[in-house]
């Protein structure tokens, strides 16, 4: 009776599991959901790599190429692998939208601070965002962990929204921030550097 019952039991797993997850759509951005600001791009194989120098990055008002993919939702995962050439930050980008007009919701820095000192790259650093009254701005708080990805070598990292939560990958570390405003709709997911290049492949947003 006991094994019929657990034969039962995992049928039963078996077919509820894929109904649980049936509603997640996985999407790899393309066309017209990929854009970036700047900055010289290379595909081939499925790796876009993209490229920049200090010189570039000074004149752009000490602001790095982005890489967008606009594939709005409401909870979700942005997840990819990505190289760097140099040992100085990168940065996952999550915007929303008030007002009708985009703004930020999160960013994540790897091997870096949001700041413009770049000598830090033993830290991952998780900012959050949060509106001044009678103020356009946006006051962040800054969460810093230890980790440091060493340059030359292929990361996995990814972002999931659930609710008011965010569960932060990078490699074998995983990372939760709390915040309400994580309630809101992700218009899009970015990411860059400050120099150098930056290798991506396996981009993918998964809609839950």
């Amino acid at each position: 009776m006991k094994k019929a019952s657990a034969v039962f039991l995992q049928c039963s797993l078996i077919c509820v599991l894929p109904a649980f997850f049936a509603d997640a759509v996985e999407v790899n951005p393309v066309g017209d959901q990929v854009s970036m600001k700047w900055g010289r791009v290379n595909e081939s194989h499925g790796v876009r790599k993209v490229l920049s120098t200090e010189v570039e990055y000074n004149a752009h008002n000490r602001h790095g190429p982005i890489t967008f993919y606009e594939v709005p939702f409401d909870n979700g995962t942005f997840s990819l692998s990505w190289k760097r050439d140099l040992p100085q930050k990168i940065n996952l980008v999550f915007e929303t939208e008030e007002d009708g007009k985009a703004t930020h919701l999160f960013k994540v820095f790897v091997n870096g601070t949001p700041n413009k000192d770049h000598s830090k790259t033993n830290v991952i650093s998780l900012v959050t965002y949060e509106s001044i009254a009678g103020s356009k701005k946006k006051k962040a708080t800054v969460r810093t962990e230890k980790y440091h990805a060493e340059a030359g070598k292929w990361h996995t990292a990814s972002v999931a929204f659930d609710g008011n939560v965010a569960t932060i990958r990078v490699d074998d570390e995983t990372y939760i921030v709390k915040d309400d405003r994580f309630r809101r709709e992700v218009i899009k997911c970015g990411v860059g550097h400050i120099w150098g290049s930056l290798e991506t492949k396996n981009v993918i947003i998964t809609k839950n």
